[in-house]
């Protein structure tokens, strides 16, 4: 994600930083050497990943209940929602401008699974009791959020049990971008 920045900006942004380092008995990060400021970079990054992983994961809503709250789809475009955990097989959605994608999503995986065929495995219900559509997706699945990608809006996942992060068949990460105009992490 490239930002444009004005000398304006690029100046107020980094008087901000300045003033918070002070605030922490640091010198400003204009008057730090490389090796410094090499250091400086790192914990910024470090810290800035640690506490965007713990705002994603303690925001996420379990899928099983009902979200607290609205995820406005920002373009029009299709929902792909996984049939089964880290699987390539999904159900796809259209939705539109303003339409809560959480609402969707819970919608989808809360109907029975009858029409599913069973080829993967239910992680709660044993044969007996009619199964959800989220229990083939892991032991606790939660929505940490969306990847949208030419029209396509992905789920991401966070399992509170497996410690994992999944969307479809992959892994996914907080990412982390530099900007050398102001030189400090941003999350993409």
């Amino acid at each position: 994600m490239t930002r444009t920045w004005t000398q304006e900006e690029i100046i107020k942004w980094k008087n901000a930083r300045d003033k918070q380092r002070i605030n922490q008995g640091l010198p400003p990060f204009d008057e730090l050497d490389s090796n410094e400021k090499e250091t400086a970079l790192k914990e910024q990054r470090k810290e800035l990943f640690q506490s965007t992983l713990l705002t994603v994961k303690s925001a996420a809503w379990p899928l099983g209940r009902r979200p607290s709250s609205a995820y406005p789809a920002p373009r029009s475009g299709t929902l792909e929602l996984p049939r089964y955990l880290s699987a390539s097989e999904c159900d796809r959605l259209k939705f539109k401008v303003g339409d809560d994608l959480n609402l969707l999503t819970f919608r989808h995986y809360d109907e029975g699974a009858e029409s599913l065929k069973s080829s993967g495995s239910n992680f709660v219900t044993d044969g007996s009791i009619q199964p959800k559509r989220n229990e083939y997706l892991g032991p606790s699945p939660n929505v940490a959020g969306y990847r949208f990608t030419q029209g396509v809006a992905e789920i991401k996942f966070w399992d509170d049990y497996l410690k994992t992060m999944w969307i479809g068949k992959h892994q996914w990460d907080v990412e982390l971008e530099f900007d050398p105009a102001v030189e400090s992490w941003f999350v993409v």
